[in-house]
Parts: structure tokens; sequence; C-alpha cells
């Protein structure tokens, strides 16, 4: 038998220097929420939280490949590639998207993972030329020490960054299009493939509950 290996790439934008990549980290939410059908860091009985998401890799190979590449990533929510379709659907001329977030566990100097998103649009240039490819998406990675909010939350303290690495891309329409169709394509069907049997599984218990409770 022939051996291989699954791929969870979604999607893919590459030149002779850059590439950009979507990758399938989408879970299910648990049954108790069945409603959200994404995961979205509800807690599990092991104590883990885990989130329904698109990973994001860029790559910048201009200065060579293997040890020379720079690579970065992130992790963007499903529900942000509908948003940035419908925003190409209607032609936008102007788009703008960012987002921090800090995670994973304090390194020996107190400091965690860091991804700074970065997604515009800008139909011209600072001159007023238009742009043949004027998306750029931009990823930078970095470290932070995590702090909690009056809310519960946790954001990265103040004047506690240390950047990383960075890599930006810049795209054409008709490319940024693609990503967006394939990626929202995906979803969709991860969707239709896995939360029919959560919500037959939830309502199901939901119904031995009421019947346990009509019983008693």
């Amino acid at each position: 038998m022939s051996q291989y290996r699954i791929q969870n790439q979604i999607a893919v934008y590459k030149t002779n220097k850059k590439l950009v990549e979507f990758n399938d980290k989408l879970k299910a939410a648990p049954v108790e929420y069945y409603g959200h059908i994404h995961a979205q860091g509800e807690k599990l009985n092991d104590g883990s939280r885990p989130r329904s998401c698109i990973g994001m890799i860029l790559q910048d190979y201009s200065k060579g490949t293997g040890e020379n590449t720079i690579r970065v990533m992130a992790n963007l929510s499903p529900e942000f590639f509908t948003y940035a379709l419908s925003r190409v659907k209607i032609g936008v001329e102007q788009f703008e998207f960012s987002e921090e977030k800090i995670f994973g566990e304090p390194d020996a100097k107190g400091l965690s993972f860091v991804t700074k998103v970065s997604i515009k649009r800008a139909s011209v240039d600072k001159d007023g030329r238009p742009r043949n490819y004027p998306w750029c998406i931009m990823v930078e990675n970095g470290r932070g020490a995590k702090e909690s909010t009056q809310t519960g939350g946790i954001h990265m303290k103040k004047g506690s960054y240390v950047k990383g690495n960075m890599v930006f891309v810049n795209i054409n329409d008709y490319d940024f299009f693609c990503l967006m169709v394939k990626t929202c394509r995906f979803i969709e069907t991860w969707e239709l493939t896995n939360a029919p049997k959560q919500i037959r599984e939830a309502r199901q218990i939901m119904a031995q509950e009421q019947a346990a409770q009509a019983n008693s």
C-alpha cells in the first residue's frame, strides 16, 4: 500500500518570494454548547478551552529557502472569512482589519507567544495611482507578558512586547477573492458535516432529561 500524508491546507497563494496559506484548525463546540457549532473557548472536562479557527502561515523566502526562510503564523476566526468575502463582493475601496492575541504557557522569562495580524485594502497609493496589488496581509510574531483584565480576560501587559519575525504579502483582487471563497467554502462544508451530529446528540440528551423529569 502506498504511503501518503493528509494535508490540512485549504487555500494557498504563492509567488517566487512570498506565500500565504490557510489551514484547517476547526473544532466543534462541546455538546453542552451545540448551538455555537464552533468551539469558542468553552471549558472542557480536562480543563482545556479549545477554539475553532483557521490557521494562517506567511513565508518570505526572498533571501533563500531552508534556514533563510522567514515564517510567521496566526489564527483567524471562521467568521472573519465570511466578513471579508462580503466586503470583497460589494467592491469596497478600503478595508482594514487588525487583531492581536497572546496565548500559550509563559517561557523561562515569563513571556508568552504573541501574534499581530493586519489585513488591509487600499485601492490607490500615496500618490493617487491605482494599485495592482491593493490587498496587504501582514503577520508579526513576538513574545509578551500576560496580564489579567478586570473582566477576567487576558491581554498583553503594556511595554512587555518583544518583536520577532514579520512578513507581509501584497495580493491582487482576484487572488484575494479566491483565497476567501475557498476558505469560506471549506468552513461551510465543515459546518454541514459536523453540526448535524452535534445537534442530534444534544437534542437526544435534552429529550432524555425531559423524559426523566416527567417520570420522576
